[in-house]
């Protein structure tokens, strides 16, 4: 496969900005009000961040998104539980701090191996690279409306779990009615806007639609056909994205999901991109 890339670089820095902004935030209340109120704040902002993620395994089923959910449910007991016990010496302190380690240790190899493995990553990018692949033509730009691109024969219910399947591996989000399901397609570093309805209408964004009659349609949104690095004919753009979860779907049909992971990793795309 083609290793040659169609979208520029990534330089969307929303994904890394929002965690790292716990260590500042942190630090100044440290600094102001002291270590103690630093730390309270610190397990507040880690429960926070837990609750997303609880509500990102809801919305999703993706289960990596429970052990951030337990990471920060954890370390924000401790850190507003036993803040006393930080720099401590007393009977008991010396345990704790062991205790804090091994759950550092634990926390810190399960997270490394559920990012080296992609569960945690968003595969928005993989998809938009794999419809363009296909796609040589340079166009005359961009137009808004959504294109029909081709009809399949699936049931309800095969539709309904491919929609699962894409949720559960962060491939796309789906938005449900009762006479189509809706899929978008999201990047890393978009999660926290399109999670928490932050990003305006769903339909505003990029999306591939499966109705009830087996009719398949495709929107692209401007910013997302902006970020490939040339103008590609629009209409074969569409084309190709739509196909990419034609054949998604057909491969899930057939039980063979796994292939579907397989081509997106063989992109071998940045796990922070």
């Amino acid at each position: 496969m083609s290793l040659v890339r169609k979208l520029k670089p990534d330089r969307n820095i929303t994904g890394a900005v929002i965690p790292l902004s716990i260590a500042p935030i942190f630090g100044i209340a440290s600094l102001v009000f002291g270590l103690p109120t630093g730390l309270v704040i610190l397990g507040v902002m880690m429960w926070l961040f837990s609750l997303f993620f609880l509500y990102g395994y809801v919305r999703t089923g993706n289960a990596a998104q429970l052990a951030l959910c337990a990471e920060g449910a954890i370390f924000g007991f401790m850190f507003v539980v036993f803040e006393p016990n930080f720099g401590s010496n007393r009977v008991g302190g010396r345990e704790f701090k062991a205790a804090y380690i091994s759950i550092v240790l634990f926390f810190g190899v399960l997270i490394v191996s559920l990012a080296l493995t992609r569960r945690l990553k968003w595969r928005g990018r993989e998809i938009f690279e794999l419809a363009g692949e296909s796609v040589e033509e340079i166009g005359d730009g961009y137009t808004s409306r959504p294109r029909p691109v081709g009809r399949l024969e699936y049931s309800a219910e095969q539709l309904h779990g491919f929609a699962r399947f894409c949720s559960q591996h962060l491939i796309a989000l789906p938005y449900n009615t009762s006479k189509n399901i809706t899929l978008v397609p999201i990047k890393m570093g978009e999660e926290f806007g399109r999670i928490l309805g932050l990003s305006g209408d769903y339909r505003d964004a990029t999306w591939v639609n499966f109705d009830v009659e087996g009719e398949v349609s495709v929107h692209i949104a401007q910013k997302d056909y902006l970020d490939y690095r040339e103008s590609l004919a629009f209409d074969q753009l569409c084309s190709s994205f739509g196909q990419v979860f034609i054949d998604f779907i057909e491969l899930y049909i057939k039980g063979e999901g796994v292939r579907v992971i397989d081509r997106m990793d063989d992109l071998r795309l940045s796990i922070f991109s």
